[in-house]
């Protein structure tokens, strides 16, 4: 990289002229690279903004947000309705949030919903009405992407729409960048907690969410490596479940059966909110509540009233709502400034009824 002489320059002052003269290139290609626009080769690129945090140029981004007009933000996210409560309308919440702060700029919110039926990964349909949508500046969307929607999302790109993923990470769909819960590492936190809890041994049974959903199966994946790390061959029963009512009355159906007929089942947990009802409801129901060691996922108030009455000895708080705040501040750098993290991780807390006041 250059060796940079600012000792004297103001850099309350630096206008994208001096970076222009410092990297010998015209204002006008500057100011591509600054706003994250196409044009500029990749090592121009990385030059101008090396240049520019070096120098400590600082865009006016308000000033800049009046030039643009209105700044519009797409979001597509699982329509809020049923389920969906306990979990994704805390991140619709977290975006709407930070679009009202950043109202300066001139930032407006379209919302691009769409139904849960048989599974909660984002529709080829919904993305192609958002991708013609020609107005919009940017999308933040949910990770969890049918295969078919990857091509439209792909087209974003190419359209020069950056797409910022939330709760679940997937590559080869052109995103900018994935703001996402420590799904791996939660679940092996789940891991070590039921293991610990039940030193006598005894095997898991896991509520694992939808098979193809990233998010779940990295959590899965954790649990599976703890207790083969430090389970002495102990193993996980695995439910996977849809989200309509009759799979959600088939997990609770199959999770009493499994709680009655497997005896050497020693403890249980949920990776997602929807399981953790059921489970809730499956251990009440057979009278194991407070028998077998559980561990829930997330906060709402079914959860917490199982986490009071004991059914659960824990929850995993993966704060959707700054999963979706963090994505839209994101997307906000990306748009204005021209840079954004690879990939931003949420931090996830172990909740104990002690602590429950600090969540609630």
């Amino acid at each position: 990289m250059e060796n940079t002489n600012t000792s004297t320059m103001n850099k309350n002052t630096v206008t994208i002229k001096d970076i222009a003269q410092m990297a010998s290139l015209s204002p006008a290609t500057v100011h591509l690279v600054l706003s994250g626009k196409p044009g500029p080769k990749a090592e121009t690129r990385e030059r101008v903004l090396y240049l520019a945090r070096q120098m400590g140029y600082r865009c006016n981004a308000a000033a800049s947000s009046l030039k643009r007009g209105i700044t519009r933000i797409g979001v597509i996210l699982p329509r809020q309705e049923g389920g969906n409560l306990l979990y994704y309308a805390p991140i619709w919440s977290g975006v709407r949030d930070f679009m009202k702060e950043h109202a300066d700029y001139r930032l407006e919110l379209e919302e691009f919903s769409y139904e849960s039926r048989k599974s909660i990964s984002v529709p080829a349909g919904i993305v192609k009405e958002a991708r013609e949508t020609d107005r919009l500046s940017g999308l933040i969307v949910l990770g969890d992407i049918d295969p078919a929607a990857r091509p439209e999302l792909l087209q974003c790109r190419d359209c020069h729409v950056p797409v910022v993923l939330v709760n679940s990470d997937m590559q080869g769909v052109g995103r900018v960048c994935c703001v996402q819960a420590e799904n791996y590492l939660l679940g092996k936190i789940i891991g070590e907690i039921l293991v610990r809890q039940t030193p006598g041994g005894g095997n898991l049974l896991v509520c694992a969410g939808e098979a193809t959903t990233p998010a779940n199966a990295a959590s899965v994946r954790g649990i599976e490596d703890y207790i083969h790390e430090h389970g002495a061959g102990r193993k996980a029963y695995k439910l996977y479940y849809g989200y309509t009512l009759e799979e959600r009355c088939k997990l609770r159906k199959e999770l009493r059966t499994y709680l009655a007929e497997q005896p050497d089942i020693a403890c249980c947990c949920s990776v997602t909110a929807r399981g953790s009802v059921e489970l809730a409801c499956a251990l009440e129901e057979s009278g194991l509540a407070g028998k077998l060691p559980a561990v829930g996922s997330d906060i709402f108030p079914q959860n917490v009233e199982s986490l009071r009455r004991g059914t659960f000895q824990n929850l995993m708080f993966k704060n959707p709502y700054r999963q979706g705040w963090f994505a839209a501040e994101q997307l906000f750098h990306y748009i204005f400034h021209g840079t954004a993290e690879d990939a931003v991780l949420v931090k996830t807390e172990v909740v104990f009824q002690s602590s429950l006041p600090m969540y609630v």
